[in-house]
Formats: structure tokens, sequence, C-alpha cells
């Protein structure tokens, strides 16, 4: 039977979730698709729920892999609190865009997610070395 999962992880885990369900609201709230033309435009809720899905993917992702560090503390630690400035960022780059509409602001939803994948791979190989170092 495997160990059980340490307090920090579920924190992470549950935290990474909220921060899903805030941007795919705020994706939401932003294209509102239940009402004008676009409530009849089904090809467009294809397109709003693969952008949604791209937006969450890096969260899910950092979700996925915290399980990597959970018997490594320092590791664990680090992760978490990377994991947590990561996904902070990019509500706070999707909240800017709720609060100062422009007509670019649907290309947050493409290019925070690649900023977060790509500050996700950073802090994942990091950790994967601390978790190394401390074997």
């Amino acid at each position: 039977m495997p160990a059980p999962a340490p307090p920090l992880l579920r924190t992470l885990r549950i935290m990474l979730v909220l921060a899903i369900a805030a941007g795919a609201g705020l994706a939401l709230s932003l294209a509102r698709p239940w009402s004008g033309p676009a409530a009849e435009d089904t090809a467009g809720h294809l397109a709003l729920a693969a952008f949604i899905a791209w937006a969450a993917s890096p969260l899910a992702a950092l979700a996925a892999a915290a399980g990597w560090f959970g018997q490594a503390r320092t590791a664990l630690r680090v992760f978490a609190a990377g994991a947590g400035c990561i996904a902070l960022a990019g509500l706070l780059a999707y909240a800017d865009v709720r609060v100062h509409p422009d007509a670019q602001g649907g290309l947050a939803f493409v290019f925070v997610p690649l900023v977060q994948w790509a500050a996700a791979l950073v802090l994942a190989a990091a950790c994967l070395l601390l978790r190394r170092r401390a074997r």
C-alpha cells in the first residue's frame, strides 16, 4: 500500500485545480458564449473549449507532476512555491485582460500558457535535481 500523500501535496493540487477553475471562469466571462450571436455558434464553443483546455494544460501538468516530489520534502516545497507563483502569475495576466479590455486581450490565452509551460519545465528540472541530490 503506497504511503499517504503529504498535506502540502494535497494542498498544492487543490490550489492548482482552483486556479484552473478561476482561469476558465475568466475566459468564459470574457467570451460570454451564452449571449448574442455567439450563443448559437457551435464551432466557436469548440474553439473556446480548446482555448480553455490549452490555458489549463500547464497547471494540470504541474498538479500531475507534483507527485514526483512527494517523498523529497525540499524538492516538494520548492515545487509548491514555484507552481503557486506560476499559477498566480497566469491568473494575474488573465485578470489584467478583464480589467483592461483590449482588442488583443484574447491572445493572453495563447501566450500565457506558453510562458507557463516554459516556467513549469524549468521548475520541474530544478526540482528533479533537488530530489536527486537529496538521495
